[in-house]
């Protein structure tokens, strides 16, 4: 069979323009005749196809899409570690531990100097309990791009669930210095900043190793796909008010931390 790549790259376009003006299900609609138009004969172009609806799917909500079509993709291409780590997305929205932890570190072992597959392999091994080792995996992205707001903010976060509070307000005032318009930081300084009192004395910045070895990223829009998600997910991080049953009293622990308090999702910063 004769491919028409001209067509092909229409309906790419398309596919693209489409989903680009948010409409997802014309998008998923045209990839779907990319996959059926490449058959066996442009496993390149079925890839792409699979790996825009996984995209797409996942902007969506759909998870079961999201994980049929990124599977598809990495059948075709098991070596890329933007499947592998978009994968891990979407296990961690289904809660699952060990495949998105699985997934994660697979992204990680294939791009390991590339800042955002090791902030989402921290931000996943936090997402999942494993804060210690969350910590010092986003402590090594943060050693391949010291400036970026988005591991400032996830390692902030990340020293708040560990009661350390002003290092995690070194590392909220630095992301927000870096971002001065990003709210979630603004929110997060000042749950933090509340929570923390002066109860101790500052930290310095953490610090970070030489950086020239980072990848540059090229799937690593931070005001893309995951990054607008962030409040989807189902994890909770800081600051959800309980009050006494019958009074309008918090509940504080020894700590001063709300006892029973939830926490709030981020994981865009995994993400």
């Amino acid at each position: 069979m004769m491919i028409e790549r001209d067509e092909l790259e229409r309906l790419f376009r398309e596919a693209n323009r489409q989903a680009e003006s948010h409409q997802y299900e014309a998008a998923i609609s045209v990839y779907r005749e990319v996959i059926t138009m490449a058959g066996d004969d442009d496993r390149l172009a079925a890839e792409c196809a699979h790996w825009g609806i996984g995209e797409v799917s996942l902007t969506l909500g759909d998870y079961s899409l999201a994980l049929e079509s990124i599977e598809s993709a990495l059948v075709l291409n098991p070596e890329e570690a933007a499947y592998h780590y978009h994968l891990g997305v979407v296990y961690t929205r289904l809660g699952s531990r060990s495949k998105a932890l699985a997934a994660m570190e697979r992204a990680w072992e294939i791009e390991p100097l590339k800042p955002k597959v090791v902030r989402g392999f921290g931000w996943t091994l936090h997402r999942f309990g494993e804060t210690d080792r969350g910590i010092k995996m986003m402590l090594a992205a943060l050693s391949l791009r010291p400036d970026d707001p988005h591991t400032l903010r996830s390692l902030g976060w990340m020293f708040a669930c560990e009661i350390r509070y002003r290092e995690s307000m070194v590392c909220l005032e630095r992301s927000l210095e870096l971002d001065p318009y990003d709210l979630r930081t603004v929110y997060a300084l000042s749950t933090v900043a509340r929570l923390a009192g002066d109860r101790d004395p500052p930290h310095p910045v953490p610090a970070t190793g030489p950086h020239i070895f980072a990848v540059e990223d090229d799937w690593d829009d931070e005001d893309g796909l995951i990054d607008e998600d962030d409040e989807e997910l189902v994890e909770k991080e800081l600051e959800k008010e309980r009050w006494d049953e019958g009074e309008d009293e918090w509940i504080e622990d020894q700590d001063g931390v709300e006892s029973g308090a939830d926490w709030e999702d981020f994981d865009d910063d995994m993400i």
